[in-house]
């Protein structure tokens, strides 16, 4: 009956040996893997600050109503507004900067995004701008510009976050 004992000790001993072995080495695998999968963001260049800071404020305007932020929107709006030096571009970020209304704002976003289109495309210099595409928001189609691949739409937020393509890349 000892011998007994000590062979089924022995054998959970082994095996607890082999299962703890194993986990280490597949946790390991893990974090490797994710390391690779880490997105490397840059931001871009663009040949003057009045460009560069009308994107960053474009971004988080972006941002503001990817989270369904009117409030926030209409701040970043108001600031891109006050930094471009591009009348048609300022005109339509006081358009957004106007109205509290997300839906508006959503659907001025495209244009604004029409509008910067010739003027990061002009004024980059290093870096890459990925140009977004959803093909359901404002009945034909929107894009967005956004830093990262990943799709973070603006004109739904939580309801179809994730809903878009990559279209292009600006570099």
């Amino acid at each position: 009956m000892k011998t007994r004992t000590q062979l089924l000790g022995l054998g959970l001993l082994i095996l607890g040996v082999t299962f703890n072995t194993a986990c280490k080495n597949n946790s390991e695998t893990k974090t490797s893997e994710s390391t690779n999968n880490v997105a490397v963001v840059t931001t871009p260049i663009f040949k003057t600050e009045a460009v560069t800071q009308t994107f960053q404020h474009y971004l988080q305007l972006k941002t503001a109503l990817v989270s369904s932020n009117a409030i926030q929107a209409k701040q970043e709006a108001q600031s891109l507004a006050n930094v471009t030096t591009n009348e048609d571009v300022k005109h339509v970020a006081s358009s957004i900067a106007a109205t509290e209304d997300i839906k508006v704002q959503r659907e001025l976003l495209s244009e604004l995004t029409l509008q910067l289109k010739p003027i990061l495309t002009a004024n980059i210099t290093t870096g890459k701008i990925y140009e977004q595409h959803c093909p359901m928001a404002l009945k034909n189609g929107a894009n967005w510009f956004a830093l990262e691949q990943e799709i973070n739409n603006p004109y739904y937020g939580d309801a179809m976050l994730h809903c878009g393509v990559v279209q292009s890349t600006l570099q």
